[in-house]
């Protein structure tokens, strides 16, 4: 409307006009980032209400099984004896 009433110049508008335009492609970009960050969040807590489902399954175990030790441990790392000593580094890598 300015620009046909004369209040801008054609120059101008062409400058506001590419601005307007830089923003809403940034601004469209932003979205975008954050519609991603947001579905990975939720697939975040998927996982990690998986996790809890499995944790209060195996609290209260009276005894442990092969089928219960290949569900809750990923793998075990067994390093080299440590000179001089009887202690062997063992790590043990969760599955949660």
């Amino acid at each position: 409307m300015d620009k046909v009433k004369g209040l801008i110049t054609e120059s101008d508008f062409v400058e506001l006009s590419k601005d307007f335009t830089t923003q809403k492609e940034r601004l469209e970009r932003v979205v975008a980032d954050g519609e991603k960050q947001l579905a990975e969040i939720d697939d975040k807590i998927a996982v990690g209400d998986n996790r809890r489902e499995l944790i209060e399954q195996y609290t209260n175990l009276e005894h442990l099984n092969r089928e219960i030790v290949e569900t809750l441990i990923d793998y075990i790392s067994i390093g080299k004896r440590i000179p001089g000593t009887r202690n062997v580094p063992i790590e043990i890598h969760w599955n949660f």
